[in-house]
């Protein structure tokens, strides 16, 4: 029987950015027998200076020059990668071009490719949410050798002490003009990454050591934004267009009932299930902590679900709202909380926070019975919100405080 030939090949291709008509990213795909593995070069370049059929760039400029560079660069590692599996046995296939493109025995070990390794081994283990977490701190990465270096891509070997403090200090808005600047907390979560990524490094002995370890940053503490009673109520008592009715609605579900965005994008009817006492509950598994949640419904929450009824009849089919995405609630909770005449941050996670502090813990709900509804996997977690209830009794004392101090004051002048 005649052996079937294996058909190989290597395209070098761009994308057009989302809502940019002048700049695409480069990408590599690489195809075996049908089957298709596609990478990005971590590249930005002009869509004009892009040569379809040559599969380089004709322009003139240093980014020009750079995504060449990456070009040839990585058509020299997918060559080497194909050597390595004839070398030892392996079966010409994806898989092993993927693993043998990030092995041990490539001598260009990367961030990018490090990044791309980790992917391979802990994709499985990741969260949706923290999955683009790491894409996102691999950008930022590659975004600031790019300024610093002018290069692509950065030896990991190479990487110091300075270079991460540097990184740091880029990802609060050093040499970052135009770009929204990263708070310390955020910075500091994509030095976790890093730090974690450069892990796997030193575990496949790639390095010698991990210089991200050497960055030693105290987390800010932040203040959890949340509305009072008050605050709720003229959210509530707004009169607003329908597509802001809606977000009004889905933000007011979570204040009473505290289940964060991702979960209540994934609620369908069948969570609305009636409880022990006959009443109808909300349950539903967490999707950030895979903690089972269970609650019984307060009335404001019960109303906004049969208001939708007429949606999931005809629209929704199975889900109990129409979800905008994050950044468009967001984007019209800023809106909402101005016509409300809110001086404060409404984002939509400002519901849990509500829910955790006005709606239950203020009432004398336990705090562990909190930290159930919450799903939370520590109830340390949810000691944080009884801190903020603490420090808004404080400050709402204060005044009463000062008041009596003054009867007193007055008092005594009056008995002289």
């Amino acid at each position: 029987m005649k052996r079937k030939k294996r058909t190989f090949n290597v395209l070098f291709f761009i994308r057009m950015i989302h809502n940019n008509q002048q700049e695409a990213r480069l990408y590599c795909r690489i195809t075996i027998m049908g089957q298709r593995y596609e990478i990005s070069l971590n590249c930005t370049i002009r869509k004009t200076s892009w040569n379809k059929d040559a599969q380089k760039c004709v322009g003139k400029t240093e980014t020009d020059r750079i995504a060449n560079r990456s070009i040839e660069d990585f058509r020299i590692q997918v060559q080497e990668a194909i050597d390595r599996v004839q070398v030892k046995g392996q079966e010409l296939n994806i898989e092993n071009i993927r693993l043998n493109l990030y092995s041990q025995e490539n001598e260009y070990n990367t961030i990018s490719r490090l990044f791309d390794y980790h992917e391979i081994i802990d994709r499985k283990n990741l969260r949706e949410g923290s999955y683009r977490g790491y894409i996102i701190t691999k950008k930022h990465l590659l975004d600031y050798v790019r300024i610093k270096y002018h290069v692509a891509d950065y030896d990991i070997n190479a990487i110091d002490k300075p270079f991460v403090q540097e990184f740091f200090a880029y990802l609060q808005g050093y040499r970052r003009e135009g770009k929204i600047r990263c708070a310390v907390n955020g910075a500091l979560k994509h030095i976790t990454r890093f730090k974690r990524v450069m892990n796997l490094a030193l575990q496949n002995e790639w390095i010698n050591r991990n210089p991200v370890t050497l960055l030693h940053v105290k987390k800010e503490h932040v203040e959890k934004e949340f509305l009072t009673e008050q605050e709720i109520k003229q959210i509530e008592e707004l009169t607003l267009k329908p597509h802001l009715e809606i977000v009004r609605d889905i933000f007011l579900f979570s204040v009473y009932t505290g289940a964060a965005y991702v979960d209540v994008s994934n609620l369908a009817i069948g969570n609305i299930r009636q409880g022990i006492d006959r009443s109808l509950w909300l349950q539903y598994s967490r999707q950030k902590t895979d903690q089972r949640v269970s609650l019984p419904l307060l009335d404001p929450a019960q109303c906004i679900i049969n208001k939708y009824t007429t949606y999931h009849n005809n629209k929704l089919k199975n889900k109990l709202f129409p979800m905008p995405t994050n950044q468009e609630i967001n984007r019209h909770l800023k809106t909402i909380a101005k016509e409300a005449g809110l001086d404060k941050t409404v984002t939509f996670h400002c519901a849990r926070h509500t829910f955790a502090t006005t709606v239950t813990l203020a009432h004398g709900i336990p705090i562990e019975t909190v930290s159930k509804m919450l799903g939370h996997a520590a109830l340390s977690t949810t000691q944080i919100y009884a801190k903020v209830l603490d420090n808004k009794i404080m400050d709402d004392m204060a005044a009463l405080k000062q008041l009596y101090a003054v009867k007193e004051k007055t008092k005594k002048i009056s008995n002289q």
